[in-house]
């Protein structure tokens, strides 16, 4: 929903150029409102979850989904064979050994199957868990990208009315001030709000520790 809302402020922004050129005191008034609508969309984001990953926060958790998954991958490749796939069943083991030396060696090869697979086990677990937060983190990355490239569209056409001084339908000193309260109160916003690692319980990610 949060996207969504700011997804519907850059579709205004066509909207918003043309209103710069013919009616510059209500565009400006525009730029507060769609200022206000992308702060009420950073809030409502970092409320489910998100959060404003950091370029090394990032570099982190790609270094730490790679390394997981080339864990899990050689992990994978070490395992033994299955004790039947090595032919110790079914009385194939030492040439014709006694049934009891059979069982025995069958049971250490089960053990050494069971271990080894455990150990695969618990490094894929980690490999996917590393490759779901890399995704929050993708996906919370591209959120705040969408925002600040929306703050840039609104400065853009703040500057352009500003630059147009002499319209006769110029913006007041009360209207600049309302609109440079709501812009940096979205700033504001963006700067506290949380980074770090993402929370896969709070995003409604399946993959558990």
């Amino acid at each position: 929903m949060a996207a969504r809302k700011v997804q519907a402020v850059r579709e205004r922004r066509d909207a918003l150029m043309l209103l710069v050129k013919i009616e510059p005191r209500a565009a400006l008034r525009m730029t507060a409102e769609l200022a206000k609508e992308l702060k009420s969309a950073v809030r409502d984001y970092v409320e489910a979850g998100g959060r404003n990953v950091t370029d090394g926060e990032m570099a982190m958790l790609r270094r730490d989904a790679k390394d997981a998954r080339e864990a899990a991958d050689e992990a994978l490749n070490r395992l033994p064979a299955e004790p039947e796939e090595a032919g110790i069943a079914g009385g194939e083991a030492g040439g014709g050994a006694a049934p009891a030396i059979v069982d025995a060696e069958m049971k250490r090869a089960r053990l050494a199957y069971a271990a080894a697979f455990e150990v695969a086990d618990t490094w894929d677990e980690r490999a996917d868990r590393a490759e779901a937060l890399l995704g929050v983190a993708v996906a919370d990355r591209g959120f705040f990208q969408q925002v600040k490239e929306a703050i840039a569209e609104l400065k853009e056409a703040r500057e352009k009315i500003r630059a147009d001084w002499s319209h006769p339908k110029a913006p007041d000193r009360n209207d600049w001030k309302e609109a440079d309260k709501e812009m940096a109160e979205l700033e504001k916003a963006i700067d506290m709000a949380p980074a770090g690692t993402p929370d896969l319980a709070s995003t409604g990610a399946s993959v558990q520790a």
